[in-house]
């Protein structure tokens, strides 16, 4: 089962998420217990460990989400590297609208991955424009903070997330 890190809410100092069951596993990433509820699996944080039956570092950084983005919007995004254990890695994008700096998207970003035992550094930053309706997302710019990303990364990212886009493009220009 994987789990999107991105899916659960915190209610009190319980976190919880509800996601459609991929495989039968009896502990699932994240560290979440695994009660059945028909089609639907709800979880609940048990620690601050990741483990999955027959899992490691790969399985610790496939339950991070590679994408994640407004729907609609021009908006601020960042590129980061996660770090499992050992030299397995993963980039990952982040953009919202609500970041009026890159280091505020980061500034939500990096706990999380800390809390999974998860370290990251960010790469880079830019803008994305994204353009669902059209089917179109163009990522530009760069971060004042962080400098440029490699929009080139993002836009594989972004491809493999949205297959059905007409047109995901990047170009170097624009702040």
């Amino acid at each position: 089962m994987i789990c999107a890190v991105r899916s659960f809410a915190l209610t009190n100092a319980t976190a919880k998420c509800v996601l459609p069951v991929i495989n039968s596993a009896r502990q699932v990433l994240c560290g979440f217990r695994e009660p059945s509820l028909g089609n639907r699996t709800t979880f609940s944080r048990q620690g601050s460990t990741m483990s999955a039956e027959g899992g490691g570092a790969e399985a610790k950084l496939a339950a991070i989400p590679d994408v994640e983005i407004d729907p609609d919007g021009k908006f601020k995004y960042i590129l980061i590297r996660c770090h499992g254990p050992g030299d397995v890695s993963k980039d990952i994008v982040r953009g919202f609208a609500w970041a009026e700096y890159h280091d505020h998207i980061y500034g939500k970003v990096k706990p999380v991955l800390e809390e999974l035992q998860i370290k990251s550094e960010v790469l880079g930053g830019g803008k994305i424009t994204h353009e669902s309706a059209e089917k179109k997302i163009h990522v530009y710019g760069k971060s004042t903070g962080f400098g440029q990303a490699d929009h080139s990364i993002t836009v594989e990212k972004l491809k493999k997330q949205f297959p059905d886009y007409s047109s995901i493009t990047f170009n170097n220009e624009g702040y």
